[in-house]
């Protein structure tokens, strides 16, 4: 396990049988036959009606299970602390990176997509928070957000994403150890100051996979385990100023990361060393990001220049079609290394510290890889699979909103920019 590895997401990958060229139309054509389909069956909103679901475990048990994972949670982010401080300063001995950007980021996405925010059901950063809140309660010093919507959250986002991708010593556990220490004292102050929920709002991770959990077929309601159709519960998810920024910025990274990995990236960024290849990294990652954005602030002008719509407010009625792109980028961009490195993590809970430990047996294990073939195929998939979702999504919300006479045609422009998002994913995925 290298630094390169845990700090970008694309490793070796099989061959795909067909050309790159034909894997681009292919899915094109994929997303406008779902387009039409949609267009000819789907006439009314689905997504809500089913939003609720139904109860999977007979038995409330989420409170419970939520206890124990919080309580193992706190555990685990105190060691990674300590590790960061105190722990061998070498990223390949030390449990603090590959629990960071593996467990925790690439995790959060990947486990969120599929079976709900577990995140935020075992989160340290939250219990921290909800302990700096009951302490500075009587105090009178908790007041909830004035108009803050969840930029701070696309601001910490923006400044992980540069120590994960840019930053010349991101992945070193000393550097690692002051972030985190850093975050930790600004995420209490918050809470003295605004309350826990605003934490929860704001703390960038935190605020990523709850909406990326939204989407998933399992979700937990009032201490219950409860399953609805996937997508659904994105007819009802929050959206508050900074909201679509935060999922653009995820997007953007991402994308980053896969250009930097590309052959094009290499030759661009080669060329430079330390904290001049850093600057140069990062202002391609805020390129990236704004690139992403404008395509779909077109999407949005179209809507709004087709119905007559508040930009604002188609803003945010289509910011959760983003939400299946963020986690189908992430799948075809980390699932490799999330498989890969999930098991160094576990072989790092023997020896947290780099000290020659093997408290659980196994320290010294070997990674197993999965065939580079089927890496790819779930590449491919997860990408279309992604878009596909933010095609339904947008449907959804435009049967929802406008008359039928208009909906179809305001979603043309959507439909456009999702043939762009995916024809720039699959690229950056087919170069690398």
């Amino acid at each position: 396990m290298s630094p390169a590895v845990i700090a970008h997401g694309l490793g070796a990958r099989g061959d795909l049988p067909l050309p790159r060229d034909l894997f681009v139309w292919g899915i094109s054509l994929a997303l406008l036959i779902s387009f039409l389909a949609m267009a000819v069956l789907w006439k009314q909103p689905l997504l809500d009606r089913s939003a609720d679901g139904r109860r999977l475990i007979p038995v409330p048990v989420g409170a419970g299970l939520g206890l124990i994972g919080r309580a193992l949670a706190l555990v685990l982010y105190a060691v990674c602390l300590w590790a960061g401080w105190n722990g061998a300063n070498q990223i390949n001995n030390n449990i603090l990176p590959v629990t960071l950007y593996v467990t925790v980021w690439v995790g959060g996405h990947l486990i969120g997509g599929l079976l709900g925010d577990v995140w935020g059901a075992i989160n340290p950063v939250d219990t921290v928070a909800r302990g700096a809140e009951a302490v500075v309660r009587p105090l009178g010093l908790t007041e909830d957000e004035q108009g803050w919507g969840q930029w701070p959250a696309v601001v910490g986002m923006i400044v992980f994403l540069f120590y994960e991708l840019s930053h010349p010593t991101g992945a070193a556990p000393r550097t690692l150890g002051l972030l985190l220490t850093v975050h930790l004292i600004l995420i209490m102050v918050a809470a003295m100051m605004w309350g826990a929920a605003w934490v929860r709002r704001n703390d960038p991770f935190t605020a990523l996979f709850a909406l990326i959990g939204a989407m998933a077929p399992i979700y937990g309601a009032d201490g219950e385990v409860r399953g609805r159709p996937p997508l659904t519960g994105l007819a009802r998810v929050p959206v508050m100023g900074g909201t679509g920024a935060l999922l653009l910025t995820a997007i953007g990274g991402t994308s980053f990361d896969g250009f930097s990995e590309s052959t094009t990236g290499r030759d661009l960024f080669d060329s430079y060393l330390g904290w001049e290849l850093a600057w140069f990294e990062l202002a391609g990652l805020l390129i990236s990001i704004l690139a992403v954005t404008t395509l779909f602030v077109l999407g949005v002008w179209w809507t709004v220049r087709v119905t007559g719509m508040a930009f604002r407010a188609a803003w945010r009625a289509f910011t959760p079609s983003l939400i299946p792109i963020v986690f189908g980028y992430a799948v075809a961009h980390y699932f490799q290394l999330f498989a890969d490195n999930i098991q160094a993590f576990v072989f790092r809970l023997s020896d947290p510290f780099g000290r020659g430990w093997d408290l659980f047996g196994g320290a010294d294990g070997l990674i197993w890889q999965i065939d580079p073939d089927v890496v790819a195929w779930i590449q491919v998939a997860a990408m279309l699979a992604g878009h596909v979702g933010a095609v339904a999504v947008a449907h959804d919300r435009a049967v929802e909103l406008f008359p039928p006479a208009v909906s179809l045609r305001s979603q043309f422009g959507m439909l456009a920019v999702m043939v762009a998002y995916s024809s720039l994913g699959l690229w950056l995925l087919l170069t690398a």
